[in-house]
């Protein structure tokens, strides 16, 4: 509440020295503070009004610069903009905003390349790389790795060692996202690698103060470890993920809950797909999956319901995949009972149709846990519908799910 009132009181005093603005340049200056005062309310309350109130500024402020051609203001008021654009697409419409962010840091990179502000220029292309990687679509991606490589080839003019760093940062999420994307299994192995020397490069520029960005780069760097795990089907790979998960947890634990959610969440799945590996006898099985459903019942705690609806589905879903697995290593009916539990507290919630796999998949195993609780009837109308739902998107499936219907009619 102080800082708010601190930018309230700063606002009013702007505006007080506009009205006694002595010059054209001075007037622009004003401006401009207001528009960056603004934004910095933006975050703390009336998100929209005060990004809109920024934008108002910045065009004032630019309606000045421009009569007198200053390429150094101009450059900055479009970065600027970039970033009310930027802002405004995390609340509102963002394929135009993202698009229109995108366009003002262009116009940005055109004032400024000629010119000898190198270290502004390293800084838009890096803004200018995270505009795009804020996109959805691969070739969204593609140019958020072209800029964030365009501004790695002006390092040395960098204002700072951590910029460095957050480029390195930038190229490794790009590499990463695109091997998620890619299907081709070499040319994704080949991302993934690419993630990860950029990350450890990237840990060489930030200080030891920089605890939240080495935490980020390091989940990073585990993240990317655990697909080429699921890839390459390698222990090592698990092991080395797991090391930098659970440094990061320690980071988390006090500085940021929700970081900390996910990296249980993280380390849960590491521990349910190191459990599929081949050659792991049925003890070590049982450990990892006893690990797993600790993680996961862990990270539930911190996503309730109601404010996380996706994730508490997700959490549910995969503790009774936990619980399913180890019901057919241990045969205890006390675990297929708490798949049961898991599943009906979701079932009703589940999209079938943004996410029919997990829904029919839900429906399975519940008609799975009837079966094995003795609930025959029961069994057949949740085998049913998850038959109903996979008809309409996978065959092949379907014709597995079918003819587990047609054994338990016949029993």
């Amino acid at each position: 509440m102080e800082n708010y009132d601190e930018l309230l009181n700063s606002i009013l005093s702007l505006k007080e020295e506009l009205k006694n603005a002595k010059s054209s340049y001075e007037r622009l200056r004003i401006f401009m503070n207001l528009g960056l005062t603004y934004l910095l309310l933006s975050d703390l309350g009336d998100e929209r009004e005060n990004i809109v109130s920024a934008l108002l500024n910045f065009d004032e402020a630019e309606k000045i610069a421009k009569t007198v051609e200053n390429k150094e203001d101009l450059a900055e008021i479009e970065s600027n903009k970039g970033f009310v654009f930027y802002k405004l697409a995390h609340i509102e419409d963002p394929l135009y905003n993202l698009e229109t962010a995108a366009k003002h840091y262009l116009n940005a990179v055109e004032l400024l390349k000629d010119t000898d502000h190198k270290s502004k220029l390293v800084r838009v292309y890096y803004n200018l790389a995270n505009t795009y990687l804020l996109g959805k679509e691969i070739e969204s991606i593609k140019e958020a790795l072209k800029y964030f490589e365009e501004a790695l080839k002006l390092k040395d003019e960098a204002e700072d060692n951590k910029i460095i760093g957050l480029i390195y940062h930038g190229i490794g999420v790009s590499n990463f996202i695109l091997g998620k994307f890619e299907r081709d299994l070499e040319k994704k192995e080949e991302f993934l690698k690419k993630a990860i020397e950029a990350f450890r490069e990237s840990l060489n520029y930030f200080e030891n103060d920089d605890l939240l960005d080495i935490a980020s780069t390091r989940s990073h760097i585990a993240s990317s470890l655990l697909e080429l795990a699921l890839l390459k089907e390698d222990k090592d790979f698990y092991e080395e993920a797991l090391e930098h998960y659970k440094y990061v947890l320690d980071i988390y634990k006090d500085k940021d809950p929700q970081d900390y959610a996910t990296t249980l969440f993280n380390i849960g799945t590491l521990y349910l797909n190191e459990s599929r590996l081949k050659d792991i006898d049925e003890k070590t099985k049982i450990e990892l999956l006893e690990n797993a459903l600790g993680y996961f019942e862990e990270a539930l705690n911190y996503f309730p319901k109601d404010t996380h609806k996706e994730s508490f589905i997700r959490i549910h879903y995969e503790i009774s995949v936990c619980l399913r697995e180890l019901f057919f290593l241990k045969n205890d009916p006390q675990l297929i009972s708490e798949v049961r539990d898991h599943i009906e507290e979701i079932i009703n919630d589940i999209d079938k149709t943004k996410n029919p796999y997990t829904y029919l998949t839900s429906q399975f195993f519940l008609g799975e846990a009837y079966f094995y609780l003795g609930d025959k009837d029961k069994a057949l109308l949740h085998y049913e519908e998850s038959l109903r739902v996979s008809e309409n998107f996978d065959n092949e499936l379907a014709q597995s799910i079918a003819s587990v219907v047609e054994k338990i009619k016949s029993l």
